[in-house]
């Protein structure tokens, strides 16, 4: 086992390993009362995939032909190439700032994983970036558990070692996957990610974050990570206990000098179990100090994909819930949370019942629909959704305790996604694939817009009732940040259109949210289904005040809507 300990500051290269072994490893370390780990170079560690490139470009291609626009597999290889080296200079260049702030998932692939592709492609696969990095994260690496890490988890759960993982990453969604399927994932209070967060490390906030939600002060607490740039800056900046470094690919290759130091260097996560204990022997038998408890390039002018839709060709848009699905409440769906919250709640040492987490969820939901009635009517104008951590965090929280909603924050897109599965069980509504089904057959692109607490958890559905391969561009409220009927939804779906709003058909069940949302983002024609959210009263006054052009018994009836739009395109294109 190599270890090393934090050196007086020299004139050496700060990488030099010869000057790293030279230091005295006899340090005693403060017992920890929280391990925080990286994900990879710590929990997992990575082997690059050859073919990376290539199978990523394939999933490009397949959802872009979902969208009815054109991608050429090389085109989408080199920009997918060009796009990760931006990526990795990007993040390098991050390290350097004191408090980084993440890149949104938009921003990576609209930004830098597809710059070079046409507008519309962008915008449209920019309404799935969280899906497309989710998917890319297995594509271009094979993931690894480093040895030692199950020893050293169970160490610490039998210790009362609280644990989080604390890791940058484009994509936190994919990193619990990988955990949870390596059996990992409840080990961890909390799994803490910069994408889900908005700031990056070395920003100490990243770590304060995990501090704060498992009730620990920074140094109560380990940190382990693998790089110099973005974890041993971290680490002394946020003041943590100690700072440990388990050596991984790019230990030895820091990108730029750094002068701060761990406490503790090691090869392998394995060697770190004997260290936590003797810190936490030494603790227990007072003989050491311990810590004491408490967007960019356009497609060329004249050069329009070889797919695009002809001027006028009609596509459509759908809202899901009331249109694509009806939906039966559960009526344990607030149990459910409330259970999974109390369990939340004892990992990181908040004491529970589930009954007041239950009674907590059913309240915060109430105070969530009460605010969203008053932002769909109007509110202040902006129609802002509601954020995730704020809804679980101070609306659910309200009715906890404080030391519980940092947690309740951090696993918000968990929790949310959670709800979304509990509350209520989805069916086809009649009519609704046969629409979807027509319109791909008939070379329509269909999208959706939709207001919803988990885009994921809408995806989850279709892709259960065999939809989601014949779904475009599609714009839900909780990842645009906008919910209808502010116009800002409808433009991101609209913007993954090529096609003119004027051309577009969109199809909801309520005369505010899409009535007016959609008539005020400028789409030609609104649909309104009778047997959804809204009375028939309600859907009358929007076809009288102009809100809407029809309304219909079944989606199956908006076929007749757009096949005669197809038949006036039809008549205007072969017109001399």
């Amino acid at each position: 086992m190599s270890t090393t300990t934090r050196p007086a500051a020299t004139d050496a290269d700060p990488t030099d390993a010869a000057a790293l072994a030279a230091v005295d490893p006899a340090t005693a370390l403060p017992a920890p009362r929280a391990l925080l780990l990286d994900f990879g170079g710590v929990v997992v560690t990575t082997t690059p995939r050859a073919g990376w490139a290539r199978e990523l470009a394939a999933e490009v291609v397949r959802r872009a032909e979902a969208m009815g626009l054109a991608a050429e597999q090389g085109e989408v290889e080199a920009s997918l190439r060009a796009g990760r080296t931006a990526l990795s200079l990007w993040k390098n260049a991050s390290s350097r700032r004191p408090e980084p702030r993440e890149l949104t998932a938009r921003e990576i692939v609209a930004e830098m994983l597809l710059a070079d592709l046409p507008d519309a492609l962008r915008h449209g696969l920019a309404l799935e970036a969280g899906e497309l990095l989710e998917a890319m994260a297995p594509i271009v690496a094979d993931h690894h558990v480093r040895p030692g890490i199950p020893a050293l988890l169970e160490a610490a759960r039998e210790h009362g070692v609280r644990l989080a993982i604390v890791s940058n990453a484009h994509s936190g969604r994919a990193h619990r996957a990988i955990l949870a399927e390596a059996g990992l994932a409840d080990a961890f209070a909390v799994q803490i990610y910069s994408d889900e967060v908005g700031i990056r490390k070395p920003h100490p906030g990243m770590l304060h974050l995990a501090g704060e939600a498992l009730g620990v002060r920074p140094e109560q607490a380990w940190y382990v990570g693998d790089t110099y740039d973005r974890d041993v800056a971290a680490g002394r900046r946020a003041g943590i206990g100690a700072l440990v470094i388990t050596r991984d690919h790019r230990t030895d290759h820091p990108p730029f000098a750094v002068t701060d130091r761990p406490d503790l260097e090691l090869d392998s996560p394995e060697e770190l179990l004997a260290p936590m204990l003797r810190a936490l022997r030494d603790a227990a038998d007072g003989g050491s100090a311990s810590v004491a408890p408490s967007a960019s390039a356009a497609p060329s002018a004249g050069a329009p994909s070889a797919l695009a839709p002809a001027p006028g060709r009609p596509a459509l848009l759908l809202d899901h819930g009331g249109v694509i699905t009806l939906s039966t409440p559960a009526p344990d769906r607030f149990t459910r949370m409330g259970e999974r919250i109390a369990a939340l709640a004892a990992q990181v040492g908040v004491p529970l019942e589930p009954s007041e987490a239950t009674a907590a969820v059913e309240a915060g939901w109430d105070r969530h629909r009460a605010r969203k009635h008053e932002r769909d009517a109007g509110g202040d104008g902006t129609h802002t959704e509601i954020l995730a951590a704020e809804l679980w965090g101070d609306l659910v929280g309200q009715d906890l305790p404080a030391a519980l909603r940092p947690a309740l924050r951090l696993e918000a897109a968990e929790l949310s996604l959670a709800l979304h599965r509990a509350k209520s069980e989805p069916a086809l509504r009649p009519g609704a694939l046969e629409l979807i089904t027509w319109a791909r057959d008939h070379g329509i692109v269909v999208g959706i817009v939709s207001n919803t607490i988990s885009g994921r958890g809408v995806r989850e559905i279709l892709e259960r009732h065999g939809v989601a391969a014949m779904i475009g561009p599609a714009a839900y409220s909780d990842e645009v940040g906008v919910r209808k009927p502010g116009r800002a939804i409808f433009e991101a779906a609209l913007a993954g259109l090529e096609t003119l709003p004027a051309d577009v058909v969109y199809v909801g069940d309520k005369a505010v949210n899409d009535g007016r949302g959609g008539t005020e983002a400028g789409i030609g024609a609104v649909c309104l289904l009778r047997g959804g959210k809204d009375e028939e009263p309600a859907l009358a006054r929007a076809l009288a005040v102009g809100h809407a052009d029809h309304v219909l018994d079944s989606p199956a009836q908006v076929i007749d809507v757009l096949a005669a739009r197809l038949a006036l395109t039809t008549a205007t294109a072969t017109a001399p």
